[in-house]
């Protein structure tokens, strides 16, 4: 059970502000809260619960999340607590993969994730079938979204966007969204089917001298 405090309380996101001092939650009550309003409040009480934002940001550290660090309580009007998109695929890979909790929270992690209540942003972007399970974070000027997403094809992929804004200018909202159909129509796509090597006698050869590097990284 926590407490919430006077110090905890938080402007912006989240119902939690509205309850008097001295209010018990249930720990899972505030993760849940925290992930799926993005309740400013519940995610300073879970800060002060697991250590302070020092003992956090080493624990970044130590995942590997090299640009990822609280430097303020929230709601951070400032923006100067940071992350980036690579940071987010790289904690949800390792959350995937059975790494820092139990299989069984795990899990339920994502079952939470599952019910983020703003759907306007990468979810936007997936077709019939697809499930999502991802946390969104928005200020005045920037907004992004962070997620794991199934479709009925049996494929699993990670996906962040992180966009820079003016004054809220939703078209940061809709590249967010064009991006994710453009990421999921690609892994909706059928795999094409295989043909024959064509003969050398009848196609033409390039020189390896010659040739230009094709490869490309994705």
């Amino acid at each position: 059970t926590l407490t919430m405090q006077d110090k905890h309380i938080a402007g912006g996101s989240g119902d939690m502000q509205y309850k008097p001092a001295g209010t018990e939650f249930t720990a899972l009550e505030t993760a849940t809260k925290m992930i799926v309003v993005s309740d400013n409040t519940a995610t300073n009480m879970l800060i002060e619960r697991l250590g302070g934002a020092e003992f956090i940001n080493q624990k970044f550290l130590d995942w590997g999340l090299k640009n990822t660090v609280i430097r303020d309580v929230l709601p951070d009007l400032r923006g100067t607590n940071k992350t980036t998109p690579r940071d987010l695929v790289n904690l949800l890979t390792q959350l995937n993969q059975g790494g820092l909790v139990s299989m069984k929270s795990r899990d339920r992690i994502f079952r939470i994730m599952e019910k983020t209540e703003n759907d306007s942003l990468l979810p936007s972007g997936l077709g019939k079938g697809a499930v999502i399970a991802h946390k969104t974070g928005n200020l005045k000027l920037v907004t992004g979204d962070v997620g794991l997403i199934d479709l009925p094809n049996g494929k699993r992929y990670l996906l962040a966007v992180i966009v820079e804004r003016n004054e809220e200018d939703s078209a940061a909202e809709s590249l967010i969204r064009n991006i994710s159909k453009t990421v999921y129509e690609d892994f909706s796509r059928s795999p094409e089917p295989e043909t024959e090597a064509e003969s050398t006698e009848d196609s033409e050869v390039q020189d390896p001298e010659n040739s230009e590097d094709t490869e490309e990284e994705h």
